[in-house]
């Protein structure tokens, strides 16, 4: 039945065979290839521009996106960099040696990636929120809306105008603080 629908159509069977088995060219010879670096490039670059931008709700969507893309990194690392710490002050509270702070360390990774698991997914969970940050924008005697401070210092988060630091602690102290 096959080489009869073949045949009624005017294609034999060894020209369908040779159309299916033909390797399959990577561009075409008179377009060239399509530039999907360039437009991933300016996907990116119009992605932190809107990020980065002024608005307290790009800048909340921002970030929020780039901790919920970077978490399997963030995850494992802030779970080490955390865990060694809490690992180290372990051993420093029950002034042992070093062996605590070795056998302390895989339970405190495991606290702290949980700790950082859950981060990440509150981040998630406020992406899909941005269009409601920006409709509390809108009036002009509303309140900036502000990244969330899981994840400090990163360049979403705006330094704060006018702190200082204490002489004598050497903490941050707030703006017009003890003047």
């Amino acid at each position: 039945m096959p080489a009869q629908t073949f045949l009624a159509a005017g294609l034999s069977a060894g020209r369908v065979r040779a159309f299916l088995s033909a390797p399959l060219k990577p561009s075409d010879p008179i377009r060239g290839t399509p530039l999907i670096a360039r437009n991933a490039l300016l996907a990116v670059t119009l992605s932190l521009t809107v990020m980065l931008a002024s608005c307290g709700s790009a800048r909340r969507a921002g970030k929020d996106a780039f901790v919920v893309a970077t978490s399997p990194v963030l995850i494992v690392y802030g779970g080490a960099t955390d865990g060694f710490d809490s690992a180290r002050s372990v051993r420093s509270g029950l002034d042992s040696g070093s062996a605590v702070e070795v056998l302390a360390f895989p339970f405190t990774f495991l606290y702290h990636s949980v700790e950082h698991f859950i981060y990440c997914g509150i981040h998630l969970f406020d992406l899909p929120l941005t269009p409601l940050y920006a409709l509390t924008e809108l009036p002009p005697a509303s309140t900036p809306v502000e990244p969330l401070d899981f994840y400090q210092g990163t360049w979403f988060d705006e330094a704060p105008k006018g702190s200082a630091t204490d002489a004598t602690s050497g903490e941050s102290v707030p703006p017009g603080y003890g003047r």
